[in-house]
């Protein structure tokens, strides 16, 4: 009888829990549904299409805006309520710009704004994300248009993305960099990496730092207060593949330096432009910057002096006396020692401490430490598909190379990255005075050289050949850069100085010349002072 009564009682238990489980499968589903649509109020009827955003222009090439009073947002809930937060700028240079509350739609970028000549010229902050080429045609498809970036009154945004005191709008809490181009140039490494990421961390370290003006903070390499994180990446405009450059540093240097940003690419950004498509919802980015290559182009720094979109971050920060530790590249040197780190480099004593300020008792002012040793690293081409040496400029040029550091004490590394692997590459670099190499990507570990007093590179070009991607990036590291043509060399402050770029026949083909002997005499008056 026990046991009859256990089991009934069992069996009545097991009816009861099966029937309350039931009946929360059928109304749960229902709670959780309707609150989701209370919260973010969506509507399937599409706007008023009337209201068309507002596309800023101006006939004076001067930029002028207000930028914001304070730099760090505090991070909004997921949803915003009936009150859209107007945009606002928190610096600026043509093809980079850090905006406060900057919205999507559809793929459009929306600046909310009752003051719309606060802000520059759209065309010197977005464009028509197409493969540039340099036609007037494709120019002119490379000008933005109301598709691409617009303006809205806060009584327009209203109207367009609430109703019933609801917002329809999606905050993407954190920090967002956006890359607003395709993939033309992001699968190389120099133009990811020395480029495009050089110029993101001058932008965003020098936007949260504080002005100054003194000459002996730009000998300092750190540590500084450390800016807001950058919590993604979003390559919009192109695939995984698009940003991957062949032999793999784009990914390596990215997660070594940034491990904790996710990184978003086209099919996502498309994702968010496909619900927004009706055009009455939008995305709010609470901390945005957007970067923008053709954009950067249209500025005067890149356009006709340097052709390196990096160079309108670096000169607006240094302009505005916010790029700190600017003589030994400080602001990079997070992402320098990051990479370093993850590729078990030993670094050189002199770069172990992070100040490398050291003041002579004669003179009292700053000054880059002097190396313990001269390392020269010649970076070959000679295994690569082009832009190579004579095999006869080749072993000339080691054989003088050979003599000299014999000759001095001092050491030589001839590198053939194709042999070697990253972390054998980076050892390498992390302990080089001086680079050596034939225009190319090789020369683009450059960015990882440590800075010292003797600090430089020796980019040797087809004769009367010249590029401005590594000379440039040189010099905002604070290191010398020399031209070298056969055995007539150039530089800044010296001779004729820079030269103009030019891509003569035979600039990519594979008999450059190089003389030797002149390449290691510049080596060793460079060191002695007499250059």
């Amino acid at each position: 009888m026990i046991m009859r009564f256990s089991l009934f009682r069992d069996a009545i238990l097991v009816l009861v829990g099966a029937t309350f489980m039931y009946f929360v499968s059928i109304f749960a589903p229902i709670v959780s549904r309707q609150t989701f649509i209370n919260a973010v109020s969506l509507r399937t009827t599409a706007p008023d299409r009337s209201e068309t955003g507002t596309l800023i222009h101006s006939t004076s090439s001067a930029v002028a805006f207000k930028p914001s009073a304070s730099p760090v947002p505090s991070l909004p809930s997921s949803n915003l309520a009936s009150d859209l937060p107007e945009t606002s700028i928190i610096a600026h240079a043509p093809g980079w710009t850090l905006f406060r509350n900057l919205y999507m739609s559809n793929s459009t970028f929306f600046i909310v704004s009752d003051s719309p000549s606060d802000f520059p010229e759209i065309r010197l902050m977005a464009s028509n994300p197409v493969p540039a080429e340099n036609t007037p045609e494709n120019i002119a498809l490379r000008e933005p248009t109301a598709d691409n970036m617009a303006v809205l009154t806060s009584a327009e945004a209203k109207h367009r993305w609430s109703d019933d005191n609801k917002a329809r709008i999606l905050s993407v809490e954190g920090n967002t960099v956006l890359v607003n181009e395709p993939s033309q140039f992001l699968r190389h490494y120099y133009h990811l990496v020395a480029e495009l990421f050089f110029g993101i961390q001058a932008f965003w370290h020098g936007a949260f730092s504080t002005p100054s003006y003194d000459p002996d903070r730009d000998y300092i390499l750190g540590p500084y207060p450390a800016p807001p994180p950058i919590h993604r990446v979003i390559f919009a405009r192109t695939d995984a593949a698009g940003w991957r450059d062949d032999p793999g540093y784009n990914v390596y240097v990215m997660r070594a330096a940034f491990p904790a940003t996710s990184i978003e690419e086209a099919r996502a950004w498309e994702d968010r432009a496909f619900i927004t498509s009706s055009g009455d919802r939008a995305w709010h980015f609470p901390l945005l910057l957007l970067t923008d290559r053709s954009a950067s182009h249209r500025g005067r720094i890149c356009g006709s002096q340097t052709q390196r979109i990096a160079s309108e971050a670096v000169e607006a920060m240094r302009h505005r006396g916010q790029l700190v530790g600017a003589r030994v590249g400080g602001w990079w040197e997070p992402v320098r020692s990051a990479v370093l780190r993850f590729a078990r480099a030993e670094l050189p004593a002199s770069q172990q401490d992070q100040a490398v300020l050291s003041n002579t008792a004669a003179t009292g002012k700053a000054r880059l430490p002097t190396p313990a040793n001269i390392v020269i690293t010649y970076t070959s081409r000679q295994i690569a598909g082009h832009r190579k040496l004579t095999p006869e400029s080749h072993a000339g040029l080691v054989q003088a190379l050979k003599e000299l550091v014999q000759r001095k004490g001092w050491e030589l590394n001839v590198m053939e990255p194709e042999k070697l692997s990253k972390e054998e590459q980076l050892s390498i670099i992390a302990r080089t005075t001086i680079l050596v190499g034939v225009h190319g990507n090789g020369l683009s570990h450059l960015v990882m050289l440590p800075p010292n007093r003797f600090s430089s590179v020796v980019e040797i070009f087809y004769p009367l050949g010249f590029a401005h991607d590594y000379q440039w990036t040189a010099k905002a590291l604070g290191m010398r850069h020399f031209t070298m043509w056969n055995d007539t060399y150039r530089t800044e402050g010296v001779g004729e100085g820079k030269p103009d770029y030019a891509y003569p026949e035979g600039f990519q083909g594979n008999s450059i010349p190089v003389h030797g002997p002149a390449v290691a005499q510049l080596i060793e008056d460079h060191i002695e002072g007499r250059v």
